[in-house]
């Protein structure tokens, strides 16, 4: 409670300081000031202002200004001026258009500052969390598109293997129609008799190449087949992980367009504490 106003008029706004906090919903310093000096300090524990009753009015403050322009002032005031960074709302108090003292409420910048900082902190952590996921879409596609081209790689070795098949049955029938030249050719020599020599060996070499051929042919039909089996595999893991990735994709595409709305609610945050 401030000391008793000499001046009648100061006196009457004296009366309605404790009424001020109640209005104003939150801690407050209020100071009624003369055209010299504070008559009347009020200070809360959050906003410890160095102003003391009989004080001279600083000059740069709100109040100066206000005694000064006879009109209302509100700015922010930095910590040099009372020892605490604050906002203050300066009201001149007039008889008959003279200024005659000023009405000044002080309020507290540090939820602001806080509510600025956290803001500030909340958007660069945003706008890197973003960053990180937008790479994280950009090797998903590219993984992507990647498997996809693989897939198709896959599809046509699956395809030529099936060619390679063809071929494989085309030499067994082949094998087979040596393998009967081979017969007749041994038929032959059997009813030439005495001149029989020439076709049994060529009866002899006959059968043995169809027997090579057919065992060659064999052989590759085995290893044709674990082809095709590993390609088939390879594929279907293939499908498997482009399902995945796709998934996954979406769920990044979701994750950033939330990180994008926080983003925004951030901007809004920064904005709402510009009005604190």
């Amino acid at each position: 409670m401030g000391t008793t106003v000499s001046n009648v008029n100061l006196a009457y706004y004296q009366e309605f300081l404790d009424i001020l906090p109640i209005l104003f919903q939150e801690e407050i310093s209020i100071a009624l000031a003369d055209t010299e000096v504070f008559v009347d300090v009020r200070l809360s524990e959050e906003l410890p202002l160095s102003s003391k009753i009989g004080q001279q009015v600083p000059a740069g403050g709100a109040v100066y200004k206000a005694l000064k322009s006879g009109e209302v002032m509100i700015q922010q005031v930095p910590a040099e001026v009372y020892g605490v960074a604050f906002q203050s709302f300066a009201f001149p108090i007039k008889n008959r258009g003279e200024v005659i003292g000023v009405l000044v409420v002080g309020k507290s910048l540090r939820q602001k500052h806080e509510l600025l900082e956290k803001a500030a902190s909340l958007s660069d952590s945003l706008e890197q969390s973003t960053k990180a996921i937008d790479e994280i879409t950009s090797a998903s596609q590219f993984l992507s598109e990647t498997n996809q081209e693989i897939a198709e790689t896959a599809k046509i070795t699956a395809d030529k293997t099936k060619e390679i098949g063809k071929v494989i049955a085309f030499m067994k029938e082949v094998s087979k129609k040596i393998n009967m030249l081979g017969v007749n050719a041994a038929i032959t020599s059997a009813h030439a008799g005495q001149y029989s020599k020439g076709f049994e060996v060529i009866s002899k070499e006959i059968r043995n190449l169809s027997s090579t051929t057919a065992a060659s042919v064999s052989e590759i039909e085995v290893v044709l087949g674990d082809i095709r089996q590993s390609v088939d595999q390879f594929s279907n893991q293939l499908s498997s992980s482009l399902l995945s990735l796709n998934d996954q994709f979406a769920a990044t595409e979701e994750v950033l367009a939330s990180m994008e709305e926080l983003s925004s609610a951030a901007k809004m945050m920064k904005e709402l504490a510009d009005t604190l």
